[in-house]
């Protein structure tokens, strides 16, 4: 033990010391305590408090803290001022950083504006150009203004139309193009007697939904040696790119998707009043095109060689004009044909029904009541689809025969008061 104790009192003074070095623990009489160094109150009560008990505090510990604590002094107290002054400069760096920050927000913010309105040209103009090739729905055509009010002009000069936007055709010449593919029968007259134009000299005038369907039909009618004006017979169903297409290739069209009750009538009187052009025929869809020239045109109405009507409604009409002897024009009655019995009111229906509540309504019609009223041709395909979709359907038929069938086709049968009655209390009907 005295040999380690000299070694130890030798050399401690060579030993290097450690950079940092924890506060000397001093003791008191009233137990331990940190003490400053530097005081020698203190220093002279930690040497007899080491005396008075050499196991806890030995005076070569405590020689060797304080020569520590002596070398460290100007550093620590450079490092306190360094740490005091550190959080200011911190604070102020900060301060200049969020300025700084600031400034380029701010300038980012002025600029947004500019930035945000080309995005917004840029996405106007995609969308206006996406737009402008759906079929049904291109009635965003990025113009704003009445189609009345706008000169429009084909690429070949032509103008007698009016239209949503004749930069559509290219659109709904493919829209066309398809639909030939699907009318194989109007195709083949065209290859067949074409070339000998069998409708020369034929003035049709047209009033129907103008689709890329009615479009072959108005096409093969040229094809075949007619001259066409068409109108819209539905405010909502003309298809803006077909339209496009026609008055592209030379057909005089005016109609557009979402007319006012006042641009329907107009389109109707520019087909008519047209100047050197008088119809000879009419193809109507509704019967809107027939009265129209009646009431307005009666000389014209007169002259015409033909009526041919498609719908139910249009029939009616021609029937009430033929009991009271105003009827001086032969009318075809498509709508009782078979074709149109049998294929277009059954078939065409089931499928379109659907498409059309779907669209309105934006509901799953699985488990929903529907009213179907009628249960004709157009009704079987209405029923015969909902119910394929898991929709429960009554149906209401004043007819004997037809209800007996719906009966058997697994169809309740009721009458209208009865359901709209069971309706009021929170069921889902659709007629």
């Amino acid at each position: 033990m005295a040999d380690r104790k000299e070694q130890t009192d030798a050399s401690w003074k060579d030993l290097p010391l450690p950079d940092q070095f924890p506060e000397p623990l001093t003791e008191g009489c009233d137990g331990p305590h940190w003490g400053k160094l530097g005081d020698t109150s203190t220093s002279k009560n930690t040497e007899e408090s080491a005396k008075n008990h050499p196991h806890q505090c030995s005076p070569n510990l405590l020689l060797m803290l304080k020569a520590a604590e002596n070398w460290r002094m100007p550093h620590s107290r450079d490092r306190e001022r360094e740490e005091t002054a550190r959080p200011e400069l911190l604070v102020e760096a900060q301060r200049t950083d969020m300025q700084i920050q600031f400034t380029d927000q701010k300038q980012e913010f002025n600029e947004r504006p500019l930035k945000a309105a080309r995005c917004s040209l840029s996405r106007t103009t995609s969308q206006s150009s996406t737009d402008s090739h759906s079929s049904a729905c291109s009635d965003s055509s990025g113009n704003e203004s009445s189609p009345r009010e706008q000169n429009q002009k084909a690429s070949t000069g032509f103008s007698d139309f009016c239209i949503k936007s004749i930069k559509q055709a290219h659109f709904g010449r493919r829209e066309i193009e398809i639909a030939e593919q699907e009318m194989a029968a109007l195709m083949f007259l065209r290859k067949r007697v074409g070339g000998e134009k069998p409708l020369a000299g034929a003035k049709v005038m047209g009033c129907t939904h103008i689709t890329a369907q009615t479009a072959v039909l108005i096409e093969t009618l040229s094809v075949l040696g007619a001259q066409c004006r068409w109108a819209a017979c539905n405010i909502f169903s003309t298809q803006n790119a077909v339209a496009a297409a026609l008055a592209e290739q030379g057909t005089a069209v005016f109609a557009w998707r979402g007319e006012s009750e006042d641009d329907f009538w107009w389109c109707i009187e520019k087909c008519v009043g047209a100047e050197s052009w008088q119809p000879n025929m009419i193809l109507d869809d509704g019967g809107d095109l027939t009265h129209w020239i009646y009431k307005k045109h009666p000389g014209l109405f007169r002259n015409l060689k033909g009526i041919v009507e498609e719908s139910v409604t249009g029939i009616h009409r021609l029937y009430q004009l033929s009991k009271a002897g105003k009827l001086c024009v032969p009318a075809i009655n498509m709508n009782d044909s078979v074709t149109k019995q049998k294929f277009d009111n059954l078939y065409c229906c089931k499928e379109s029904v659907l498409d059309g509540l779907k669209r309105s309504t934006d509901v799953m019609f699985g488990g929903k009541q529907v009213l179907v009223c009628g249960y004709g041709e157009v009704g079987k395909g209405c029923c015969a689809a909902l119910k394929a979709v898991g929709a429960v359907v009554y149906v209401t038929e004043v007819d004997p025969i037809c209800a007996l069938q719906a009966c058997m086709d697994g169809f309740r049968v009721v009458k209208m008061k009865e359901v709209v009655r069971t309706g009021g209390h929170g069921h889902h009907l659709y007629r």
